[in-house]
């Protein structure tokens, strides 16, 4: 099965958008997403001068005498990354030399059978490091109980409705994760299944692991099992963690609180790491420890995210959000007031938050936290990008 791609076709004619609609269908692609419009190549300029450019781009075209410009058009306006896949009926050497000169992907020609397509797909991305990867997100509470594993279980299930697009959240408390009473789910094979045996670990184990939610969020439960020691090794984390970033968009993982290597590890490797407290004195101490650990650790990847839970304005004992920028330099991204009947309601019915109200202001703040960290903006023609042609023949 081919995971995680997000195609847009671009037919010129009828026999070729029914082959594309015969492919839309195929299970090889049932973890994809491709949309089909009509028009060809010169459509497809068109589009993308207002739209963002997914992964793929497939576009049919007939005139050899005007494909190339078009083509020169369409770098214009692509994003670098995207990999085109010309379909044409002119059967001749120089022009297919000269689209791959030009840094075009794949060049098929008409008529075109939906295996010729999908099989362009896999070669697209047959070299490991060339698969797309989804973006990584760890949640991690300065202290326990600060309920940095509802804020995880929301904020994938958001980004799973907002984004449309497949998401894997993992519990990584192999101890006394709540994953399975959250989601009111079944397991029966676990993360601790997926990570027993490294040498077996692969796309089908980790899909037997894991429980469907919904269309977009996939779970990959703790057993929440006490007697379950909590050593993981970094090596078989990093293989578990890259399977998952090319099954889905985007990997929320559940870092339990606790410091040992791997936790450490994970913080560092991550794309994004959001750190859940509470307003009080030992949650600032602990978030000042953390954030000043891993300044320096990630490299040039952006500093963690802090979320203030619980804020209650009745207690005047209660830090604020001020405090904690004037003691650790970093403004909370989003304060989250306290809202025992939304998270309670919630966590009875096995449900998030936004499936069981409507009128708690909790909802639309945690959905602005999933929108922050999903990572997608709408391109625009005005933006300054270089040709896609022109980054492709550097790569």
């Amino acid at each position: 099965m081919i995971h995680r791609l997000t195609i847009d076709a671009f037919a010129a004619s009828p026999e070729t958008a029914a082959i594309l609609r015969q492919v839309q269908l195929d299970r090889q692609l049932g973890k994809s997403k491709l949309e089909l419009r009509n028009g060809g190549l010169a459509a497809a300029v068109e589009h993308y001068a207002q739209t963002a450019t997914p992964q793929v781009v497939i576009v049919e075209d007939d005139d050899p005498a005007t494909m190339l410009e078009r083509l020169d058009h369409l770098a214009e306006v692509c994003v670098q990354g995207t990999k085109v896949v010309v379909i044409g009926s002119v059967n001749d050497i120089t022009l297919y030399r000269t689209l791959m000169e030009r840094g075009i992907s794949d060049y098929l020609l008409r008529p075109v059978s939906a295996r010729q397509i999908i099989a362009a797909m896999e070669g697209l991305f047959a070299d490991p490091q060339a698969a797309p990867k989804g973006r990584v997100i760890a949640f991690w509470g300065a202290r326990g109980g600060v309920g940095s594993s509802t804020l995880a279980q929301n904020t994938a299930w958001e980004l799973g409705r907002s984004l449309q697009e497949s998401v894997v959240y993992v519990d990584l408390d192999l101890a006394f994760g709540t994953s399975m009473l959250a989601f009111n789910v079944e397991a029966k094979q676990t993360v601790v299944d997926a990570l027993a045996h490294p040498e077996r670990l692969d796309e089908v184990l980790m899909e037997r692991c894991m429980v469907e939610y919904d269309d977009h969020l996939q779970i990959l439960a703790s057993p929440g099992d006490y007697r379950i020691h909590s050593a993981i090794a970094a090596d078989t984390l990093d293989l578990m963690v890259d399977l998952a970033a090319r099954m889905a968009s985007v990997v929320v993982l559940d870092i339990p609180h606790l410091w040992s290597e791997w936790t450490e590890h994970l913080l560092i490797i991550a794309d994004e790491v959001v750190v859940t407290a509470t307003p009080d004195f030992a949650s600032l101490r602990d978030v000042k420890s953390v954030m000043d650990g891993l300044a320096s650790k990630r490299g040039g990847s952006p500093a963690p995210r802090l979320v203030l839970n619980r804020i209650d304005p009745s207690k005047k004992t209660q830090l604020t959000a001020k405090d904690f920028e004037d003691t650790i330099k970093i403004a909370p991204m989003l304060t989250i007031p306290s809202d025992a009947q939304a998270f309670g309601e919630a966590a009875n019915t096995g449900q998030m938050v936004g499936e069981v109200t409507k009128s708690s202001k909790v909802g639309p703040l945690l959905s602005q936290l999933a929108v922050a960290l999903g990572g997608k903006a709408a391109g625009s023609r005005k933006s300054g990008r270089k040709g896609l042609f022109d980054w492709l023949k550097r790569t």
